[in-house]
């Protein structure tokens, strides 16, 4: 795998951030950024802006500004970053997950757990390829790994789904 540095924003795409960073990029890609949220949440924009930028350190973000910067972005990133904060949790996305046709209902998610654990055993093997995994691609294998026990548990959500509407084609 290559070992030139990332920019912010693709490590962004690539990793599970640090919690402050996720709420950086989260508000900076957010229609309009931090100013937008901060007009519909009430807030001073400037204080909001200085709260999210990673160099104000003096700056924190608080739970109320928290909770609304995840209800607006609904960023997939701020949730990876608490739960790598909390360990051993993971969180499942169920918005999309389930179709009012069973068989594409399974399929579909069989066909992204595959997608997923393919992107991960290519980025597997480009990382340890040169006996040596740096502390971006091991980062990369962490957010590959975490997607990866997202989707397992999309399948279990999907067969769950596919059992409590067909229940009454077998009488059990």
């Amino acid at each position: 795998m290559s070992r030139i540095a990332l920019s912010c924003t693709q490590r962004a795409r690539r990793e599970i951030l640090p919690l402050e960073l996720a709420l950086h990029h989260a508000a900076r890609d957010y229609p309009g950024g931090a100013a937008a949220i901060a007009a519909t949440t009430g807030r001073n924009t400037t204080t909001l802006q200085h709260k999210l930028d990673p160099k104000h350190l003096a700056h924190v973000v608080n739970v109320r500004e928290f909770a609304s910067i995840l209800e607006l972005t609904k960023d997939r990133r701020i949730l990876d970053s608490v739960h790598a904060l909390v360990g051993d949790t993971i969180w499942q996305e169920l918005v999309e997950a389930y179709s009012d046709d069973i068989p594409e209902t399974l399929t579909t998610g069989l066909a992204v757990y595959f997608r997923q654990v393919a992107d991960l055993a290519d980025t597997w093997a480009k990382s340890i390829g040169d006996g040596v995994v740096s502390d971006s691609e091991l980062a990369e294998i962490q957010f590959q790994v975490f997607r990866g026990i997202q989707g397992l548990r999309g399948l279990f959500n999907r067969a769950s789904y596919v059992n409590s509407t067909t229940r009454g084609a077998d009488h059990g």
